[in-house]
């Protein structure tokens, strides 16, 4: 029986990648095992473990979980969270490493990444059809709405003559083997590297001996004044399932609730933020007895933060604008997370909320690829019918998180006291 891609679902560290292909391959190290004066041999020889790729390209929605590997991969201290479970069809391999992931940019094209993932164990489970379909509510980043600024590049820091480029990194892993083992104990990590290539049409500059310095750097947003569907709302799980359940919700973001009980909270469907962003929020309510309350907070995990200022409703026609900002000093709202309104009651009430809209006024940048290092060449060409294109090339080898500390606390009137928290 001939399945097709719709069969196939693809799954890394447990969550569904929105992928256009993937290859799943894996492989055994043979060797044919000649004697002296033979041309012939039916034996092989094992010389190595077995091993396998997984290769895929995916689309770009927001914060890219599989990124945050070229700088968490390999580094000390080692943990299970720097490995990548991947299941491809129902076969699954639970101990993989990311050794390349590129990124295309073209102008006024969907935000692709492809990335490929080495694995040195056998595969396990068996091949599951599925039908499910893709995601209709997902909204893929596109280039057209692409933030690039350079250092050293050229003549000014912002490069409003950007034609197409790619973001690369690649990395060596290599497995240990212990005597007698045939699935390795550990891996070794090698050299990693980030390279930048990119295309302008100004051919200007120079390249010294030593090369130059330079920096480049591509944010990927979402669109300004962007509309966010709002679809069903739902009720808060335990411990808050035990009061009284909505009236009604509906695709379109309306909600009625008739709720005697003391509490009562409900979140909206998941959409994707980021720090500073601007929400505008509009909506008439239907109100009798108190007021329910309206925020911002973050989708994943069970312990809920405010991520926005608390909005008390009231009857009629209600407009305001949400910032996203963490409510608590200790919470930090990363790039490209999701989040979801919530409302609730903290006394009886009954209202009914229709005509819910939410735009995006103000959007920042979900995902950023920066490359900075040296510019190690640079080119210029052109064809017949063709503009003057400049090529550049910066390549960066110093990959790692750099840890940030405090040193000295200074006061209001100047004087400084050390901390002597963290190490320089």
């Amino acid at each position: 029986m001939l399945y097709s891609a719709n069969n196939a679902k693809l799954k890394i560290n447990n969550k569904d990648i929105l992928a256009s292909n993937a290859e799943l391959s894996l492989g055994a190290s043979l060797s044919a095992n000649y004697l002296m004066r033979d041309r012939h041999t039916s034996t092989f020889t094992s010389s190595d473990g077995i091993g396998g790729t997984l290769n895929f390209s995916f689309y770009l929605t927001g914060k890219d979980f599989i990124k945050t590997f070229v700088t968490g991969q390999g580094e000390i201290p080692q943990n299970e969270s720097q490995k990548i479970s991947g299941n491809f069809g129902g076969l699954n391999f639970d101990s993989g490493y990311l050794t390349s992931y590129s990124v295309n940019f073209s102008p006024n094209s969907p935000a692709s990444a492809s990335a490929s993932i080495a694995f040195f164990s056998d595969l396990k489970g068996e091949f599951s059809s599925t039908s499910s379909a893709p995601p209709a509510d997902v909204d893929i980043l596109n280039f057209s709405n692409a933030a690039v600024t350079s250092v050293g590049i050229g003549t000014t820091t912002k490069v409003n003559n950007f034609i197409a480029g790619t973001y690369n990194y690649s990395a060596s892993v290599a497995p240990v083997y212990l005597m007698n083992e045939t699935k390795p104990s550990s891996v070794s990590f090698g050299e990693k590297t980030i390279s930048a290539n990119f295309e302008i049409d100004n051919p200007t500059g120079s390249l010294p001996f030593a090369g130059s310095d330079a920096q480049i750097e591509v944010g990927l947003k979402k669109f300004d004044n962007e509309q966010i569907t709002m679809g069903n709302w739902a009720e808060r799980a335990a411990p808050y399932d035990n009061y009284n359940p909505f009236a009604s919700s509906s695709d379109d973001g309306n909600v009625s609730a008739t709720w005697v009980s003391s509490t009562a909270i409900a979140d909206s469907t998941p959409f994707v933020v980021n720090p500073s962003e601007v929400f505008t929020v509009s909506f008439d309510l239907v109100l009798q007895n108190d007021a329910p309350k309206f925020q911002l907070i973050n989708y994943d995990g069970t312990l809920k933060k405010g991520w926005s200022t608390i909005q008390t409703l009231s009857n009629g026609s209600n407009s305001f604008t949400i910032t996203v900002s963490p409510t608590d000093e200790s919470v930090i709202i990363n790039r490209g997370e999701y989040a979801m309104f919530q409302i609730w009651n903290t006394s009886t009430s009954q209202w009914t909320l229709t005509n819910l809209k939410i735009v995006r006024t103000t959007s920042q940048p979900s995902e950023i690829f920066s490359c900075s290092g040296v510019m190690q060449s640079r080119g210029i060409a052109s064809a017949a019918g063709d503009y003057i294109k400049q090529s550049i090339n910066i390549i960066e080898n110093n990959v790692e998180e750099t840890d940030f500390f405090a040193s000295y606390l200074i006061d209001s009137s100047d004087n400084s006291e050390v901390l002597n928290i963290g190490e320089p």
